[in-house]
């Protein structure tokens, strides 16, 4: 009788026993999936950020320089499409500390970088040719749009770029050319012709880039 009379106890006491190990189950499972979230946003904010400043990536003049002109496409389309941020995890891009895209509001993992932001600006010259043929460009470019209309008397039939032949015609150079120069030293341009070159003969311009260094921040929230 009294062996019977402990069963239920047992039974019960079973029953806790179980209830507690399926809650201990569950608690770890959470905190499991807590721990893993956090290791999983880290990898997508690293991979996007690395992405972002990539060599051939469609914002970057080179790798790790960002094009600041073309900064102004980087939307959310871009950032799902282009650097493969999926649905249902945002993203936010800044560059020192300016919003570039935000796809909603985020409060997740963060990754900073040290970029460099490469901006142009269109210089002009128009040499007047009173001592030399010799034009000094003082800032390094990959290229020059050269615009030569030779006047009265004189003509323009070689043009050198630190004594690299760029453009000839034995009759005489006239139009607008583009030239390729160095972008790792600056250039000076020798025009060689007949003749008195008058000052309106030649326009240059050329877009010489600058850099500044910058944080690109990026917080992703899977």
């Amino acid at each position: 009788m009294r062996a019977q009379a402990e069963l239920p106890a047992l039974a019960v006491a079973f029953v806790l026993l179980t209830s507690t190990v399926v809650a201990g189950v569950v608690v770890a499972n959470g905190a499991l999936t807590a721990a893993e979230r956090p290791a999983d946003e880290q990898r997508l904010a690293t991979s996007l950020s690395d992405r972002l400043v990539a060599d051939d990536a469609p914002h970057t003049a080179r790798e790790n320089v960002l094009d600041e002109d073309a900064l102004d496409t980087l939307d959310e389309a871009a950032i799902r499409e282009l650097y493969n941020v999926p649905e249902g995890t945002e993203a936010r891009v800044t560059l020192d500390g300016e919003t570039l895209v935000e796809t909603a509001s985020v409060t997740g993992t963060t990754v900073e970088r040290v970029v460099l932001v490469e901006r142009r600006s269109t210089e002009l010259v128009r040499p007047d040719f009173d001592r030399s043929r010799n034009v000094l460009l003082p800032r390094r470019a990959a290229n020059a749009t050269v615009t030569i209309d030779a006047q009265e008397g004189g003509t323009i039939e070689q043009v050198y770029a630190n004594d690299r032949l760029v453009l000839a015609n034995d009759g005489g150079l006239e139009g607008t050319f583009t030239v390729s120069l160095s972008s790792f030293e600056t250039t000076t341009l020798r025009f060689e012709g007949t003749g008195v070159l008058e000052a309106e003969s030649v326009q240059i311009e050329y877009e010489p880039p600058e850099t500044t260094r910058a944080i690109l921040r990026v917080n992703v929230d899977g």
